[in-house]
């Protein structure tokens, strides 16, 4: 599976485990995507507040630092309306989450969630 050959989407990819943050990362980039890695929410808003790009923010919901990733997703919601949710948790997350982003349940498999985020960018699987 790989993303359309137009213009590569850029997903920030946030997640505060080293190992699934980069075994993710692999995956997204095999499914044709660029990927930007963040470990924590706060380092990822300071990269969009600071330019960067993004079609899509992956966010783990539980991490370190001065907000989670239910706060990060609302604070890109509203500043940055283009950029396309997904977030994903080992824990169900808010009752209502599935009406900020759509939700991924930890633990997943890569594949599934590469197809997600080419799903939620709204590309086509390649052939």
């Amino acid at each position: 599976m790989r993303a359309t050959e137009t213009a590569t989407p850029y997903v920030l990819l946030v997640e505060d485990e080293v190992l699934i943050r980069a075994m993710l990362a692999e995956a997204l980039r095999g499914a044709g995507l660029c990927v930007v890695e963040a470990a924590n929410a706060d380092e990822a808003w300071d990269y969009l507040q600071a330019g960067g790009q993004a079609a899509l923010l992956f966010s783990d919901i539980q991490m370190p630092g001065s907000m989670n990733g239910v706060e990060l997703a609302r604070r890109v919601k509203e500043r940055f309306p283009g950029i396309k949710l997904l977030l994903t948790s080992g824990n169900p997350g808010p009752k209502n989450i599935t009406e900020l982003a759509p939700f991924l349940a930890k633990p997943y498999r890569l594949d599934a969630a590469a197809k997600m985020a080419l799903d939620t960018l709204g590309l086509e699987d390649a052939p």
